[in-house]
């Protein structure tokens, strides 16, 4: 079941989460383009509001929009920057093949973990979030959120050293 919401609703959600999406796109972008990544994000959601399903509460859709939003901005940007490195600098090219590899295979061992595990991963160690938030968020309990990241922790480091 699709379930959208009203530009009203929508603004109320903008006043009450905009500190802590401002403080994610932090994580990602520069602090002077965390702004323009909030806004982007919800222009995002209000232009693709009928794709809200209802699965999960309004601003987790709004915060992974957001992150996807800074992942790109960051995609575009390293594309850029490649663009304008010239053959002397091999070694930074080497460098960031080196770092391409390691993301890539982080991004399988990630896909390989169970989805509760990786939610609650993601949500901690790279969106930032507190057990606590993690655990309101996904309607589980603190400790249930602290056993599936040291779970995941530990089948990360298996499935990366192997």
């Amino acid at each position: 079941m699709m379930t959208t919401m009203g530009p009203h609703h929508l603004s109320d959600v903008y006043r009450g989460s905009y500190v802590q999406l401002r403080q994610t796109a932090a994580r990602f972008v520069s602090h002077q383009d965390a702004d323009d990544m909030v806004q982007e994000a919800f222009l995002r959601a209000l232009v693709h509001n009928d794709r809200f399903r209802g699965h999960a509460a309004y601003t987790t859709w709004v915060y992974r929009i957001l992150v996807n939003a800074c992942l790109d901005m960051g995609r575009r940007q390293r594309r850029v920057s490649s663009l304008t490195v010239d053959e002397d600098h091999a070694a930074p090219r080497r460098r960031r093949s080196h770092r391409l590899i390691d993301r890539c295979a982080l991004r399988s061992a990630l896909a390989a973990l169970d989805a509760t595990q990786r939610h609650v991963c993601v949500m901690y160690d790279v969106m930032g979030y507190t057990h606590r938030e993690i655990a309101s968020r996904l309607g589980i309990p603190v400790g249930t959120s602290k056993g599936r990241l040291f779970a995941a922790r530990r089948r990360l480091k298996r499935l990366l050293n192997a």
